[in-house]
């Protein structure tokens, strides 16, 4: 079968033999796949003459059960084919827990892969069969190359801002020209100097704990989604349960109560911006309330949604490469309910619990966006009438417990998003009729305009508290938050089976987001008002802003990245805890590179341009700065989570000499009037 004489012929035998898929050590701990992973190590680079192997000759070396050379339709499949280098990847799909990757010659079509396994399991189940091909040249459609053209034409105006905005600098003039005064936007150097830009001094009006509130919840997120992604493809599957089994990995199986700080997040700052802006005009711009909004968050989610549609496909290489071309054709297909924000309702399909949406993680843009757009309902009485505003909130905010625990208890659902549980669960379910709806996670939302109103309505005066208060909110505060984080935890574990308690579906499924963000509440408004201690000195530290600007662009492309990662594993993933977490920093670092990029392409330029194109109120004179420095400038904010544009205020021209602070900018684009007792006030909004 294999030509060629004595010990070179052993060891070319040996090289192809070494390249199936093979039972690694370990199987009965629950490896889900056996991974061809040596390959590329085998036989790449080798040549079919060296090789020797013929095609006739395939079907008796590759596998005993493949048909026999009197099969006229696998015959069919060779003809032609020639000695050829051996290099195709063939992964067979028994089942979804179960998959068998081996190397075979490329002489050999994937129908005979599939009839061979077929034979093998005689019947007990059906092989689906996804083959590769090493080196295999790509094939670029036309929306490929129109991405890249994209990307193209963004690197030639990064590059031509950039430079346009060096050689203003240094001959210390102003733009002339209309059209190079729309270059600067897109420079990296200022971008990025506003972008890394840390301020020490304390500046009046910022909220500065929630910096550091920010950038670990998003750590948080990252965390939970590493472990997801490694869990399925664990190689020691059943030793998992005993590693996830403790009370204390509630913090990773618990982990969606993250989404719920930032839906709190998102709710304060809307509600604090707008609350100052109808104080300060007597009226919300709705129009550009909405504009700003789809003009901030828009363009990064098209960029990676068309990156995720395109030339993402291009990137893995090795047995799992066809996980993304599973999301490539998703997102060649529903691209738009990313960008439309309705991808919350067509996330999964109920009838196959089918993934149906291009970029998962961005079901929160989709409901904090549908929960923006109602929120000048709930904020315009509470500014322009407070008294029967404040009657409203509350109604609101105990409909918005309500509406969770009766569709949970209708449905009979899970309290709380299981991450384990036995094979009955029905957590997609939960997923769609819960998780995904704006109804139902608007407690965290409304919690989030509670403290953004108590903030805007105490203002400049110091909120007076005994020390026992103080030890009672923190204690309260903390003893709440753990019962949400840990309370999950006889009903959160893999294959546990159990039935719901009622009473626990009703009041944990109905009031468990709600009460995490009043401790989170508790927490900014305890640091807000010099309360803090410790926890604020540690969330209020000044190294966090950087990377709080770049949360919004990690989370787009975090879970991406992540997806990315896991398809090029040549070998399957031992699960341990130390394992997770430095994969986690990995990913993390990559995330941050990847964020910088994306907010270099799709966001600080279109912020710029956003600025130059609409005069928004308070900011007086809109033109060009003549030699931007560092100095002044109070950093960009490219967060998505926080409402807030975060473009450096300009310096007023005032009779007293006193620069306008960098204040809360909604997504309506107004921005606060400037302090008059700048020594009397707190902190800004980030």
């Amino acid at each position: 079968m294999v030509q060629g004489s004595g010990s070179h012929a052993v060891h070319k035998c040996l090289l192809v033999v070494d390249s199936w898929g093979k039972l690694p050590d370990g199987f009965f701990y629950g490896v889900p796949s056996v991974v061809g992973s040596a390959c590329t190590a085998s036989v790449h680079g080798q040549e079919a003459p060296d090789l020797g192997i013929k095609e006739s000759s395939v079907p008796s070396f590759v596998s005993p059960f493949f048909p026999s050379d009197n099969d006229t339709s696998a015959q069919s499949q060779r003809e032609g084919a020639g000695p050829r280098l051996i290099q195709g990847f063939a992964n067979v799909n028994i089942n979804l827990s179960v998959q068998y990757s081996t190397c075979i010659p490329d002489a050999c079509s994937d129908l005979e892969l599939m009839t061979s396994v077929n034979k093998a399991l005689d019947g007990l189940k059906e092989a689906t069969v996804k083959c590769q091909t090493l080196d295999e040249k790509p094939q670029f459609t036309g929306a490929d190359i129109a991405f890249i053209t994209f990307l193209s034409i963004m690197l030639a105006l990064l590059v031509s801002g950039t430079a346009v905005d060096v050689f203003l600098r240094v001959a210390k003039s102003s733009p002339t020209a209309t059209g190079v005064r729309f270059l600067l936007p897109f420079s990296v150097y200022t971008n990025l100097e506003k972008m890394f830009h840390i301020t020490t001094e304390i500046r009046p009006g910022i909220i500065s704990c929630l910096s550091g509130m920010r950038v670990l919840s998003m750590t948080w997120v990252i965390l939970g989604h590493q472990y997801i992604f490694d869990l399925v493809f664990s190689h020691n599957y059943f030793y998992v349960k005993e590693r996830t089994g403790s009370l204390l990995f509630q913090v990773i199986f618990n982990a969606t109560v993250s989404t719920d700080s930032f839906f709190f997040l998102s709710g304060l700052l809307v509600s604090y911006g707008v609350l100052k802006e109808v104080k300060r005009t007597g009226r919300l711009n709705i129009i550009m309330y909405i504009i700003h909004r789809l003009i901030r968050l828009t363009p990064p989610i098209a960029v990676v949604t068309l990156f995720m549609a395109t030339i993402a496909r291009f990137l893995p290489s090795g047995p799992m490469t066809s996980t993304v071309d599973f999301l490539y054709n998703i997102c060649s297909d529903n691209w738009w309910t990313d960008v439309l924000y309705i991808n919350n309702f067509l996330a999964l399909d109920p009838t196959t619990d089918q993934l149906t949406d291009c970029l998962g993680q961005c079901w929160y843009t989709a409901v904090d966006t549908q929960l923006y757009l109602v929120a000048p309902l709930v904020l315009l009485p509470l500014a322009l009438y407070p008294s029967r505003g404040k009657i409203l909130l509350f109604v609101v905010t105990i409909v918005s417990f309500i509406v969770p625990a009766a569709v949970i208890y209708a449905g009979d659902l899970p309290p709380g998003s299981i991450s384990g549980g036995a094979e009955f669960i029905d957590s997609t379910a939960y997923q769609i009729q819960v998780y995904y709806t704006p109804w139902c996670r608007m407690s965290a939302y409304i919690i989030g305009i509670w403290t953004g109103y108590i903030i805007f309505n105490q203002g400049s005066k110091k909120l007076e508290l005994s020390p026992l208060q103080v030890m009672t909110g923190w204690t309260v505060a903390t003893f709440s938050a753990l019962c949400v984080l840990l309370g999950m935890w006889s009903y959160n574990q893999i294959l546990a089976s159990y039935y719901y308690d009622p009473v626990t579906q009703v009041l944990y499924g109905g009031l468990h987001r709600g009460v995490w963000c009043i401790s989170l509440a508790w927490v900014v408004l305890a640091c807000h008002f010099g309360y803090g201690g410790v926890v604020n000195a540690f969330l209020s530290h000044p190294s966090w802003q950087p990377l709080s600007r770049l949360t919004y662009c990690m989370f787009l492309v975090a879970f991406p990245a992540q997806f990315i990662l896991i398809s090029n594993i040549k070998e399957l993933v031992y699960f341990t805890h130390v394992n997770e977490i430095i994969q986690t920093c990995g990913t993390i670092f990559i995330s941050i590179i990847l964020a910088v990029l994306l907010s270099l392409i799709a966001e600080a330029p279109i912020l710029g341009l956003e600025k130059m194109i609409f005069k928004r109120p308070g900011r007086g004179d809109d033109k060009p700065k003549t030699t931007p420095t560092c100095n002044g400038k109070q950093g960009q904010d490219n967060l998505g989570f926080s409402e807030e544009t975060g473009e450096t205020a300009d310096l007023r021209q005032e009779k007293e000499k006193v620069p306008e602070v960098e204040t809360l900018q909604e997504s309506n684009g107004i921005e606060s009037p400037p302090q008059q007792h700048p020594e009397k006030t707190q902190t800004t909004l980030l």
